[in-house]
């Protein structure tokens, strides 16, 4: 039987990968400071202690684990935030926390998760020192034994790759560095990538509450003549975008394309013509933009990158609301709010909405965390603790299950 931990545990989507597989395991602990997921965590799972900081936690009282996972903080690393990195000393620093625990506990493997911005933040610097740490004094580095160029490093046999959901079942381009450690020498590959047998439209709902729906006022605005709606065609999305979790109330700039029954497309469309006609194209966060594929689907809520779902007589098209509500001459008026529907719209780099006969609506929190794996009934479990609110942001803050469950395949199952 597997013994094992997680940090950062949010609703724990390693150890619903591991019921998918039916691996034996005991889950020794999980540690989560949000009071919010915490309550969704303990619907979902139950573990022999849980911890609320990683900081404070004594990691003399765990047995060593068979597993450790973390998905330490990714805002200090990720293209949309300062980079900091480790300069940052609430979230960047808390990777050598993790380092510590696995100093420690010494698990006989590990697999950390973090944003792809992590890998080419500080010129490489940032992931170099990270896996120096881990693979130096007697460890190596995809299979590769380098120099030491650190003191006290964790020997362990360290391998890395970014990994995109969308490549393993779910339409959701979510890119994430997936870093796996092996306290003994073995050989490890990454999975194998396999194609989509679904859409973003199959993990809609049929039937939904029309709070989720924006007002007509909302949708009349995008009409206006400020927001320099042109015509166009505009290739089908799929693939949702990728789910991340801050809030902000007040909406900025950063749309890119607006599509209805008629087509329509707002000024960036045109910015970006050549290079969608093209095909795939890099955004401002350094995200992958694709003619089928939307760009990252977020918790967040706010109106940067908003992009929104249509769906028309057949397929569902991702498409962006513009963020600015009231006098575009003022700078915008309006924000978020529940009174319109759109107020707990996942988001802040990419809000995603359905549109439907004309009706455009975020999309639900059950949807959402089918985008990232879960089934219905454990969301349902996690939906009778928390709001929607928090629903959208647990779903933004975790792994996708899918992956889990691909990367576990290979690590006990091969």
């Amino acid at each position: 039987m597997l013994k094992v931990g997680t940090d950062f545990s949010g609703i724990g989507s390693p150890e619903a990968a591991l019921r998918r597989l039916n691996l034996p395991h005991k889950n020794v602990f999980a540690c989560e400071i949000d009071k919010f997921a915490k309550e969704s965590y303990l619907e979902l799972n139950n573990p022999d202690t849980f911890y609320e900081d990683i900081t404070t936690r004594n990691h003399s009282e765990v047995e060593q684990l068979d597993l450790y996972v973390a998905g330490f903080p990714c805002q200090a690393f990720s293209y949309a935030g300062k980079r900091k990195g480790f300069a940052d000393e609430t979230r960047g620093t808390l990777f050598f926390d993790v380092a510590e625990f696995i100093r420690d506990n010494q698990p006989n493997c590990f697999i950390l998760e973090n944003v792809r911005g992590l890998v080419s933040h500080d010129k490489g610097r940032t992931f170099q020192t990270i896996t120096d740490i881990l693979s130096n004094g007697g460890g190596s580095l995809n299979g590769q034994v380098g120099l030491d160029t650190i003191d006290n490093g964790l020997g362990y046999h360290v391998y890395y790759k970014i990994l995109n959901t969308k490549n393993f079942g779910i339409p959701q381009n979510r890119e994430r560095i997936f870093i796996v450690g092996f306290k003994n020498w073995r050989e490890f590959r990454f999975p194998k990538e396999f194609p989509l047998d679904i859409t973003l439209k199959d993990l809609l709902e049929d039937d939904v509450n029309e709070k989720y729906y924006l007002s007509e006022k909302r949708i009349n605005t995008l009409k206006t003549k400020d927001r320099s709606i042109g015509f166009t065609d505009v290739d089908t999305k799929k693939i949702a975008n990728c789910l991340i979790s801050q809030y902000h109330k007040q909406p900025t700039d950063g749309e890119y394309i607006i599509e209805t029954n008629n087509k329509r497309v707002n000024q960036n469309y045109e910015k970006h013509k050549d290079e969608l006609e093209k095909g795939d194209f890099m955004d401002s966060y350094n995200q992958t933009i694709h003619k089928d594929v939307t760009p990252t689907i977020t918790s967040r809520i706010t109106g940067s990158n908003n992009y929104h779902i249509f769906e028309g007589n057949s397929d569902v098209v991702i498409h962006n609301l513009h963020p600015r509500c009231g006098d575009p001459k003022k700078g915008g008026t309006g924000h978020l709010s529940k009174t319109d529907g759109i107020a707990y719209c996942l988001d802040a780099a990419n809000s995603i909405a359905v549109e439907r006969e004309q009706k455009i609506r975020r999309l639900t929190p059950l949807e959402t965390w089918r985008l990232q794996g879960f089934t219905d009934k454990e969301f349902w479990k996690a939906q009778k603790v928390n709001s929607d609110t928090q629903l959208y942001k647990q779903a933004g803050n975790t792994i996708t299950v899918n992956v889990m469950v691909e990367l576990l395949k290979k690590i006990y199952l091969k």
